[in-house]
């Protein structure tokens, strides 16, 4: 980022103001295959306990704990640095959530806010589940002209099962956010240098006209499941071609040549998100009354059940490793703690605690599925970020119900309660 054109701006009419005229620019490179500069970022973040005030978290106290100096130049808005450098602008845009604007380059960003979310328990991900974004690609539907393309990426990457037997212990658990288009086409070039691994591993893009998808979508998914665990969705934008690319961790990449549009779908799914955390905690924590009984400090816990049911049970080696590797280890894919105590070949309890915000949850794993109990006070996101890892890495087709509430079905009804409204 320009150093002195980021100083000036000191108002939120100025940041839209510049990020419009560089999405203008970086549009016209990308209509002439000749992009020379990164493209707009946002990184939508949940920062706050749902237990707290409803005054912010101080976001400068917060991000200077972690080297980020973030200056205020408007009302929730802050432009951030570190090193001196700037990284971007940091928007408080509902009580919960903030996005991170930014034009630096993908893997240097993506890097800084995944280490950001690992290093602090009161930071998370925005989580965009498959069974979310097929709810989303519903209104895209709606929302857009039928002859408009639309591009859809599924993900589904069975992690826990390598020629039929676990991956090796030493293999690292950690991993990055999802790369955008740019990171993919430096990694598509080293395939030379990719190991063999023989496991399901379904990543695919379908581009398309929004009618045939419409037409076709349904009919594929229950032909082949990874077709469920949808990772990235295109909303079209109504300002012009190209449009907005919505990845599973939260993270939106602008493609069109309206920063302001841009900004316009990332409040609009926030909206939406803000519904579902919501209506998950109140159905969680007051839908059934069901009282678990626990040893230690956690006593008892009190809250409905997120049920996970499989569509394919997993292989008891398969079993023996997702149970392993998620709390054996500190950095694991749920972003989970716990100690799980072995009940059968494919069974186990965990009496355990989610690492964002360190509140403590139940879980009994099978082969045939999960079942977690989220007591009152925990952070709805935790279900979100279940569920979204359960599809990507276990079970594509599982499906999820909260409570006696089908997880697809309340995604449904928050939507219902959002529409798309052109704001600045």
């Amino acid at each position: 980022m320009n150093i002195q054109d980021v100083r000036q701006i000191d108002s939120r009419h100025d940041m839209i103001r510049f990020f419009d005229g560089y999405s203008f620019e970086r549009k016209e490179e990308l209509d002439e295959r000749q992009s020379k500069k990164p493209l707009v970022k946002s990184y939508l973040l949940e920062t706050r306990d749902c237990n707290q005030s409803a005054d912010l978290m101080d976001l400068p106290a917060f991000f200077s704990r972690h080297g980020v100096e973030i200056t205020p130049i408007d009302t929730g808005l802050y432009r951030a640095d570190q090193d001196n450098e700037p990284i971007g602008f940091i928007e408080a845009i509902r009580p919960r959530i903030v996005v991170l604007y930014s034009v630096m380059g993908v893997q240097s960003i993506d890097k800084f806010v995944h280490g950001l979310v690992l290093s602090t328990p009161e930071i998370d991900h925005v989580w965009l589940s498959g069974s979310t974004f097929n709810v989303l690609w519903k209104i895209v539907a709606k929302l857009c002209q039928p002859h408009r393309y639309v591009r859809i990426v599924f993900t589904h990457d069975s992690v826990y099962d390598i020629d039929g037997s676990p991956v090796p212990p030493q293999e690292s658990e950690d991993h990055t956010v999802p790369e955008d288009e740019e990171a993919l086409e430096e990694e598509s070039t080293n395939d030379d240098l990719q190991p063999v691994r023989e496991r399901r591993a379904a990543r695919f893009q379908l581009v398309d006209r929004i009618r045939v998808v419409n037409e076709k979508l349904g009919l594929l998914q229950q032909t082949y499941s990874p077709l469920y665990a949808i990772s990235q969705l295109r909303f079209p934008s109504p300002a012009g071609k190209g449009g907005h690319d919505f990845y599973d961790t939260g993270k939106v990449t602008n493609r069109s040549e309206s920063f302001r549009d841009h900004r316009n779908h990332v409040l609009f799914v926030t909206r939406i998100y803000e519904e579902m955390l919501g209506r998950t905690e109140k159905q969680m924590w007051y839908g059934v009354q069901t009282s678990v009984a626990m040893p230690g400090e956690f006593r008892r816990l009190v809250g409905a059940p997120l049920v996970a049911e499989f569509k394919e049970h997993l292989s008891a080696p398969v079993f023996d490793y997702w149970v392993e590797s998620t709390f054996q280890r500190q950095r694991n894919r749920f972003r989970l703690w716990g100690h799980p105590i072995r009940l059968g070949p494919t069974k186990v309890h965990v009496y355990g605690l989610d690492r964002h915000l360190w509140q403590p949850l139940f879980l009994e794993l099978t082969a045939k599925g999960c079942v977690a109990i989220v007591p009152k006070g925990t952070c709805g996101n935790t279900v979100h970020r279940l569920v979204t890892n359960i599809q990507r890495y276990l079970d594509p087709g599982a499906t999820f119900f909260l409570g006696d509430e089908p997880y697809a079905q309340m995604v449904e009804k928050s939507s219902r309660e959002v529409s798309y409204v052109d704001t600045e």
